[in-house]
């Protein structure tokens, strides 16, 4: 089931956003206090449950007519919990008649990148974060990423 981020759940979804940077290649690392800050305050989220448990989220915000994605993680992978993700952030940004969904992704996390190509999304530009690290700049349309979602 994939729903809202509710308040009560801001802790759990913390340390699910928190397992999911540790899961990235390379590692990602941020304090769960700011996690929760950011999920409670900063970003729009969606979470993935199953029996009452959060197993997956997206985190996104809203600038300038576009959604911008901040995070996306499944703790099992293979199973069609990011995919719902972002069949979900898709048919959200149908509604509010956004063109595309960007994000960034990490150009050696092969997983990740193979994932985003599977669900639409093209590279369009990449810089680097720090000298030896390289990310890519996705997009997609949001009738792209339903179709290929499905």
């Amino acid at each position: 089931m994939i729903e809202k981020l509710k308040k009560k759940d801001i802790e759990e979804a913390s340390m699910v956003y928190s397992k999911g940077l540790s899961m990235e290649i390379p590692k990602g690392f941020e304090p769960i206090k700011e996690i929760e800050v950011r999920l409670r305050d900063e970003l729009i989220v969606y979470v993935s449950k199953e029996k009452e448990k959060i197993n997956g989220l997206v985190s996104f915000e809203i600038k300038d007519s576009k959604i911008t994605l901040d995070f996306i993680c499944a703790l099992q992978t293979r199973k069609g919990i990011g995919r719902k993700l972002l069949v979900k952030i898709a048919e959200f940004a149908l509604k509010k008649e956004i063109k595309f969904v960007y994000s960034n992704v990490s150009s050696m996390d092969k997983r990740v990148m193979s994932f985003y190509r599977k669900m639409g999304f093209t590279k369009y530009s990449s810089y680097h974060a720090t000298k030896n690290f390289l990310l890519y700049r996705i997009k997609a349309r949001p009738e792209t990423i339903i179709e290929k979602g499905s």
